[in-house]
């Protein structure tokens, strides 16, 4: 009896005959029907095996020959070296850093990734750039748009001694603090006194005769740094107001003959009372906080005969009738009218918001615990400049310093996160470095300036 195997060889076996029958019609053919293509098809993979591993070697022995960079602009980076290049007119230039390949190039153009055997046997020509100019550029996502705060904070030297620091945080407020709507502030390095109210700056003149009149001896003094003070604008001085014949007769008031030349006078009328500086031929409207700095200068005792000074009553109908001066500008910048109560604090900031013409004051805000970049001090000029600039890492500020508040346009300017400010050749700069969509924060020249200047970008100086 036939075993399963054989039933199974005899089935493979006639099977076999008629698929021979069907494809070759021989039922007993000399070579199996598939023989031939399935060793074609083997074959075939060797070869190509065999034409791969030959490119591979050529490519080992000679790599190279990407030369799709030659047929659009783009900055060229050697992938073994990290050199960066640009193809002007046949030649391949080294450039000294990125925003010189752009402006090189007229536009923001993509950065491509070349071997150094690519870049073999083309022509070189010289290196072109702006030194010191920006080697990385954020794409406008990442510029900043936000108020830009100048701060004052003490910290110790290496002596051990308190210093006054100047840090100048770009795009980004200094959060938190209270609010300074009037504060004393002391610049220790010259010793000047300022009264500082609603962003402007008043300087304390007769610094003894001030602080009597105005009770200031107990007024905590904020010491500040003199870029802070400096970046503030300038409003009108504190200080007594010298008269001219002081201690003469006075023809201010018609029938008052007793009034003599640096008297002061009250006029009490419904609900206000009015204060007036006695000059040799009119009086001088002045405020209450003048009023009070006028009776305490020493000065003012001579138009009293020596005498304390006091208040000389003026009535209505004699004010009427009396030579009285225009009032003084209450415009911005003008000293308060009375004495403002004074907040204190040890770091002090100024935060200007776009567009605005003076800053908002606190004090105490949080300050970031991160290093700022470190910068000469002053200017070239001899301007005060921050001693610290905070940019923060992988964001820039693209500006537009204005010159006046009525400026019609400024100087357009990119601050990086290396603490420098680059001017812009002109307004076609900005598409060229990617920010032609971007629209610059206004802002005065005189907080941007506190920044140090790095090399203006102009395409015009990159070939040179």
């Amino acid at each position: 009896m036939a075993s399963k195997r054989d039933l199974l060889q005899a089935h493979q076996f006639l099977a076999q005959r008629a698929i021979s029958a069907l494809v070759t019609r021989e039922p007993d053919p000399e070579q199996p029907p598939f023989r031939r293509p399935g060793g074609a098809a083997i074959g075939s993979i060797v070869l190509a095996i065999l034409a791969l591993v030959a490119v591979g070697v050529y490519g080992l022995v000679k790599p190279g020959g990407n030369t799709t960079w030659r047929d659009r602009p783009a900055v060229i980076v050697a992938k073994e070296t990290g050199a960066r290049y640009v193809y002007l007119n046949g030649v391949l230039h080294p450039v000294a850093n990125y925003a010189s390949a752009l402006l090189a190039l007229g536009e923001r153009a993509e950065t491509v990734s070349v071997s150094r055997n690519s870049l073999a046997g083309v022509p070189r020509g010289p290196e072109i750039g702006i030194p010191g100019a920006p080697d990385a550029l954020p794409g406008p996502e990442q510029l900043l748009t936000g108020g830009w705060s100048l701060c004052s904070r003490p910290v110790p030297d290496p002596s051990g001694s308190t210093v006054d620091e100047s840090v100048l945080l770009v795009g980004a407020g200094a959060p938190g603090g209270r609010p300074a709507g009037a504060l004393l502030a002391e610049v220790p390095a010259s010793g000047d006194q300022y009264l500082i109210a609603d962003g402007y700056r008043h300087r304390i003149r007769q610094a003894d005769t001030v602080t009597v009149g105005l009770a200031l001896q107990s007024v905590p003094r904020t010491r500040t740094a003199m870029a802070v003070v400096d970046v503030l604008p300038a409003g009108e001085p504190i200080a007594p107001i010298r008269t001219a014949g002081a201690g003469g007769p006075s023809t201010a008031v018609p029938g008052r003959a007793d009034i003599r030349a640096g008297q002061l006078l009250v006029l009490d009328t419904a609900g206000s009372r009015e204060h007036y500086l006695a000059e040799a031929d009119r009086l001088r409207p002045i405020s209450p906080l003048q009023y009070d700095i006028q009776r305490a200068d020493p000065a003012t005792r001579q138009a009293y005969g020596g005498g304390q000074p006091v208040g000389i009553p003026l009535g209505p109908a004699e004010a009427a009738e009396a030579r009285i001066a225009p009032a003084g500008d209450a415009g911005p910048g003008a000293a308060p009218r009375e004495r403002p109560g004074f907040v204190g604090g040890d770091t002090l900031c100024a935060t200007y918001e776009p567009g605005a013409v003076a800053p908002v004051m606190h004090v105490d805000p949080r300050m970031p615990a991160v290093a700022a970049m470190a910068t000469p001090g002053r200017s070239a000029l001899g301007m005060p400049m921050a001693d610290r600039v905070y940019v923060e890492p992988g964001r820039a500020a693209l500006i537009e310093a204005m010159p006046s508040a009525g400026a019609y346009a400024g100087t357009v300017l990119l601050v990086t996160d290396q603490g420098r400010a680059h001017a812009l050749a002109d307004r076609a700069v900005l598409g060229v470095l990617g920010y032609g969509e971007a629209t610059p924060v206004r802002l005065p020249a005189g907080i941007v300036s506190r920044v140090p200047l790095g090399s203006t970008l102009d395409p015009a100086a990159v070939l040179h």
